[in-house]
C-alpha cells in the first residue's frame, strides 16, 4: 500500500574533529541512505524527525550541499521535516533554514503550534499552494483506506516535552473531528527514553506517552544516535554517522527504518498495519585501541611497548574497515581510531608525549583521524591519594572536597607541560570541574580553559589557527585548509586533560 522511510540526526554540516572530510562523511551517508529508501526500497515519503541540520548557522556551502540532494530525491515523494535541538540551536528564532526549505518545496516542515492553547496543540493542514512557514500535518491519500495516512510534527522542546506531548495527543483528536478520522497516524518527535537507554538522559517516560499512544500508531523519533525500540510503536533508528567514540562502538546501531504500511479487511472493518525493518548506514568506522601505561618505567620503554601493540592492531583494523556497512562505493574508508590510554603512569606526566603516540598509531593504522582518551593517573597522583593527611580534607566528619580537589589538581599541574604553574593551571582545572558539575554548556567550558590558556601562556597562542576565507561552493583542495573549529595538538591535549580530571 504504501513505504515510508525513517531517519533521523543527520548532522548535515557537522565538521567533527575540524575535518572537512567529516563534513563530507554527513553528506555522502545522508545521500546513500536517500538513495536506497528511494531506489530498493520502494519508499513514497521520507520523515526525518529533527536535526537535519547540526547547527541553525549554517556556512552557504552545507546549505547549498543540502538543496543538491533534496533536489535528487524524485518530486513525488515528499520530505518530512520536524525540528530539532540542533536546528534550533539553543536559542530559537522564529524563522530557521527549515522555513526557507519549506517554502522552497524541498522538504515539508511541521511543527505543532502550542501557543494558541496552553491544554491543545493546533495543527494547520498542508497547502501545497500556499504552503506558509510551516505545516502542521500532512496527508496521504490511499485508494485502500477510506482515510488518509496523516503525518504530524512536533518540535523539539526540551524540558518541556512532557507538556507539549498533552497538548499534542489532545490537538490530535481535535484535529481528526475538524478534518476526518486517519487511517494511520505518525508522529516525528525529537527527544529521547527515558528507560530505553540509560544514562542518555532521556526526558520522557512510557507513562507521559500514554495518551498519544491512544492517537498514534507509529511514533517515530531522533534525538538519540542510537538504535532503539520500545513497545511496538516506538522507533528511533540512530543517526547514520556516529558522532563521538561512544557512539562509533559495535553495540551502537545506526541507520534508518523502512516500513511498509498494509490495509487489513477484517469483518467488514478496514485497519492498517505494518512491518518495519532496519537497514544500517554506510558510515565512517570507529575502532578502539586501548594501551595500559602501567608496567612501563621511562617514556622510551612505553613508546616502543606502544608502537609495538599498534603494529600488532594494524591487520585487525584493515579488516574491521572492510566490513560493508564501512565501505562507500566498493572502498573501505580510513577509521577514526579511538586510542585509549589506561592505568598508572610511573613517570613524569610532562614525559608522556600523547600527541606523537596519536601520530604514530594514525600512521601505521592509516587512519583518518586519532581521538586520545587517556584514563590514566600518575603515580605521584595515586601516592597522594593514598596519603592524604586526613585532617585536611576531614572537617567534623565531613569530606572537605574542595580541599582535596585542590591538592590533586595542583599536583597533576605540577606532573604536565604546565608544571611552572602549576598552582593558577590548578585553579583553571577546578573551575572547569565546577562549570561540569553544574552543567554548564561544554563550550563555555571550551572557552574558559582556552582563555585562560592564552591569559597564563601567551607565547603558545602563535599555535592556534583562526578561521579564514574560502570559497562556500568550492570542493577543491583549497577548502580543506578551512575549519570551523580547528585543534591544535596541545590544546586538543589541553582538552583531554581537562576532561580525565573531571571524570576522576
Amino acid at each position: 500500500m504504501l513505504t515510508f522511510g525513517h531517519i533521523a540526526d543527520t548532522h548535515l554540516g557537522h565538521r567533527q574533529y575540524g575535518l572537512k572530510q567529516r563534513e563530507d562523511d554527513m553528506v555522502s551517508t545522508t545521500r546513500a541512505a536517500f538513495q536506497e529508501m528511494v531506489e530498493e526500497r520502494g519508499t513514497d515519503v521520507i520523515v526525518l524527525p529533527g536535526d537535519l541540520f547540526h547547527s541553525r548557522d549554517l556556512r552557504p556551502k552545507v546549505l547549498h550541499q543540502t538543496e543538491q540532494e533534496l533536489d535528487q530525491i524524485p518530486d513525488d515523494v515528499p520530505v518530512l521535516v520536524s525540528r530539532g535541538n540542533h536546528d534550533e540551536n539553543l536559542t530559537p528564532r522564529d524563522v530557521t533554514w527549515l522555513n526557507y526549505l519549506h517554502q522552497r518545496g524541498q522538504i515539508v516542515f511541521l511543527k505543532a503550534d502550542l501557543d494558541a492553547d496552553p491544554d491543545t496543540a493546533r495543527f494547520e493542514p498542508y497547502d501545497p499552494e500556499e504552503p506558509g512557514e510551516y505545516a502542521g500535518f500532512y496527508d496521504i491519500e490511499t485508494a485502500e483506506c477510506d482515510g488518509p495516512i496523516r503525518v504530524f510534527g512536533l518540535q523539539w522542546r526540551g524540558a518541556k516535552t512532557g507538556k507539549a506531548l498533552q497538548q499534542v495527543a489532545n490537538g490530535i483528536q481535535a484535529t481528526n473531528e475538524e478534518y476526518g478520522e486517519p487511517a494511520f497516524t505518525v508522529l516525528l518527535g525529537h527527544f529521547g527514553m527515558e528507560d530505553e537507554v540509560p544514562t542518555l538522559g532521556g526526558t520522557v517516560t512510557h507513562t507521559e506517552l500514554r495518551e498519544v499512544k491512544e492517537v498514534v500508531d507509529y511514533l517515530a523519533l531522533g534525538h538519540i544516535h542510537k538504535r532503539y525500540e520500545a513497545g511496538d510503536w516506538i522507533y528511533n533508528p540512530g543517526s547514520p554517522e556516529a558522532h563521538n567514540t561512544r557512539e562509533g562502538r559495535d553495540d551502537w546501531e545506526h541507520g534508518y527504518y523502512s516500513v511498509s504500511l498494509n490495509a487489513d479487511a477484517s469483518e467488514g472493518d478496514e485497519s492498517v498495519s505494518y512491518e518495519v525493518a532496519h537497514h544500517e548506514s554506510k558510515r565512517r568506522p570507529y575502532y578502539r585501541i586501548e594501551f595500559d601505561v602501567t608496567p612501563y618505567e621511562s617514556p622510551g620503554e612505553l613508546e616502543s611497548a606502544f608502537q609495538e601493540h599498534v603494529q600488532n592492531e594494524q591487520t585487525t583494523v584493515k579488516e574491521y574497515c572492510e566490513q560493508s556497512k564501512y565501505t562507500a562505493h566498493g572502498e573501505p574508508r580510513e577509521a577514526i581510531l579511538d586510542l585509549r590510554f589506561t592505568g598508572t603512569l610511573q613517570f613524569s606526566r610532562g614525559d608522556f608525549r600523547t600527541d606523537e603516540l596519536a601520530a604514530y598509531a594514525e600512521e601505521t593504522c592509516e587512519a583518518l583521524y586519532v581521538q586520545v582518551n587517556t584514563g590514566i593517573r600518575t603515580a605521584n597522583v595515586q601516592q597522594l591519594i593514598s596519603e592524604i593527611d586526613e585532617g585536611e580534607v576531614f572537617k567534623d566528619g565531613q569530606l572537605n572536597t574542595a580541599a582535596l580537589e585542590d591538592s590533586v589538581f595542583e599536583t597533576i599541574a605540577q606532573e604536565s607541560v604546565y608544571a611552572e604553574n602549576a598552582s593558577d593551571v590548578a585553579d583553571v582545572l577546578g573551575d572547569a570541574h565546577q562549570m561540569a558539575q553544574a552543567e554548564e554548556a561544554v563550550e563555555d567550558i571550551q572557552d574558559s580553559v582556552s582563555s585562560a590558556r592564552r591569559d597564563l601562556f601567551p607565547e603558545l597562542a602563535d599555535d592556534v589557527v583562526l578561521d579564514i576565507d574560502e570559497d562556500p561552493f568550492d570542493d577543491g583542495d583549497a577548502a580543506e585548509t578551512a575549519s570551523d573549529a580547528v585543534e591544535t595538538e596541545e590544546s586538543r591535549a589541553e582538552a583531554d586533560e581537562a576532561a580525565e580530571v573531571m571524570n576522576e
